[in-house]
């Protein structure tokens, strides 16, 4: 069994340090392990963070690519193509190995049936987090998750999980599995280019529920998801509602086969409201778990609207959300110019990378 650890990155160089750190203390020494590191379009020190990496460790077999098509697809679906390996194990940028990552992830394989692997993603705060976190984790299957934050926690002994708790931050597959489904659909594009968002690996773990492929949860496929303060702001829960809004409405979109109704207000109408203005701001300087909640619906309804409207303007649009498969991974014609042109396009606090 050949392991391709695949890393996508951009522009976050200091976390992608900290993160191959720990996938250098998991992996050297094994040869039945690469290492694919794949750069979407970074202007910072990536490339050269990589380059020293290697060259410390050359017994370790690391690769770098660089492609500047814009978003996580890129990185996920440049991966496969070039790895090697029947395994394909795809890393965030922000999380540590635990210890025993690697071979609980070749006993989780061991199992010719499984198809699927996931683990524990559990929290690193970089400052203190605050009160009403608590009430966002979520009882499950005899543990808990924070959906917002791709935190799960679901015991300390190896289980069958249904496949949509597998998240992308620790997500392995089985390359024959990857390709007999289709492989990701969109995900973390800029503001911009959100139109194309899509719902990234639900779209594929939803075809591997359907197919009857087995997911295994193993308590040593262990995460650490390192969170920083700005993760853990009002605004960064809202901008991630906004996200999961549009994800939302490309899957349901792309479930009913159905082009939406144009919506006569703009989901922009859910925001500007100077009532809504004044509330939010007292939620911003006063947040408890109730009033995070009503700001994270109100921005999943707007995500929503969002993209509905802009499948209802453009008929190629709806084509882009019912294509068979990305594994081309290349947006339409005319995303350039959407870049270009972006200023007032979308609404300001929407995710412009990762949002594990």
């Amino acid at each position: 069994m050949q392991i391709s650890l695949i890393v996508p990155t951009r522009n976050r160089d200091r976390s992608l340090v900290r993160t191959m750190q720990s996938v250098v203390q998991t992996v050297s020494g094994h040869t039945d392990v690469e290492v694919l590191v794949v750069d979407n379009g970074s202007t910072d020190h990536t490339a050269d963070c990589v380059r020293e990496i290697a060259e410390r460790h050359p017994r370790m077999f690391l690769r770098y690519f660089h492609d500047a098509m814009p978003g996580l697809l890129t990185g996920r679906h440049r991966g496969a193509k070039e790895a090697r390996g029947e395994i394909l194990a795809y890393l965030d940028d922000d999380v540590l190995l635990g210890p025993t990552w690697l071979e609980a992830l070749e006993d989780a394989f061991g199992d010719p049936r499984v198809g699927l692997v996931g683990g524990p993603s559990v929290p690193h705060y970089e400052v203190d987090p605050p009160p009403w976190l608590g009430k966002l984790w979520r009882d499950f299957d005899g543990g808990r998750t924070c959906g917002s934050l791709s935190l799960i926690e679901l015991g300390s002994v190896s289980k069958p999980m249904d496949p949509c708790y597998v998240w992308g931050l620790n997500f392995s597959i089985r390359k024959k599995v990857f390709h007999e489904c289709g492989g990701f659909h969109p995900d973390c594009l800029p503001k911009s280019l959100q139109r194309y968002q899509g719902d990234g690996e639900t779209g594929l773990t939803m075809k591997i529920k359907e197919k009857g492929i087995a997911a295994l949860y193993h308590p040593g496929v262990a995460v650490t998801h390192v969170i920083p303060a700005s993760r853990l702001a009002p605004e960064a829960f809202e901008e991630r509602a906004f996200y999961q809004g549009v994800c939302d409405s490309y899957t349901r979109i792309r479930r009913d086969r159905f082009m939406p109704a144009l919506r006569q207000k703009s989901w922009k109408d859910l925001l500007r409201p100077a009532k809504w203005n004044l509330e939010r701001q007292m939620i911003l300087r006063n947040p408890t778990s109730e009033n995070i909640c009503c700001l994270m619906g109100r921005a999943h309804t707007a995500g929503m609207k969002f993209h509905q409207n802009e499948v209802c303007k453009d008929p190629k649009l709806f084509e882009w959300v019912l294509k068979p498969d990305y594994l081309d991974y290349r947006l339409p014609d005319g995303w350039k110019r959407l870049c270009k042109s972006a200023k007032g396009v979308i609404h300001e606090r929407t995710p412009q990378t990762s949002c594990t």
